[in-house]
């Protein structure tokens, strides 16, 4: 699970900082900003039209790049199930020490 969200938000992050890099020279060459008042004088209208524009990219951008990370994530994962409780490990004895005599083990000093 936490490898499938790692790649929905590394691709998330990656296509978002894309679109903060590409969108506002595609937004200029593609959209005309709207027309309204004296542009020259004050362009508020223009500067937040822009603003707008580049957080509904960025937002878009964040969501294809989660999808596209979710897709990438679920066709990477393990086919294989998780083992539920681990093996016994191979260094723990299955068979009791031997006793010598006086009821000692051969460890004990």
């Amino acid at each position: 699970m936490r490898r499938v969200l790692v790649w929905v938000l590394g691709l998330g992050v990656v296509f978002e900082v894309l679109a903060t890099l590409i969108a506002p020279s595609v937004l200029g060459w593609y959209f005309t900003p709207p027309q309204g008042g004296v542009v020259m004088m004050k362009g508020d209208d223009a500067v937040r039209w822009g603003m707008n524009r580049l957080i509904e990219t960025q937002s878009i951008a964040f969501l294809i790049g989660a999808v596209l990370g979710l897709v990438i994530a679920l066709k990477l994962r393990s086919k294989t199930p998780t083992p539920r409780e681990l093996p016994p490990s191979s260094k723990t004895p299955t068979t009791p020490a031997p006793v010598g005599p006086g009821g000692r083990t051969p460890t004990s000093v």
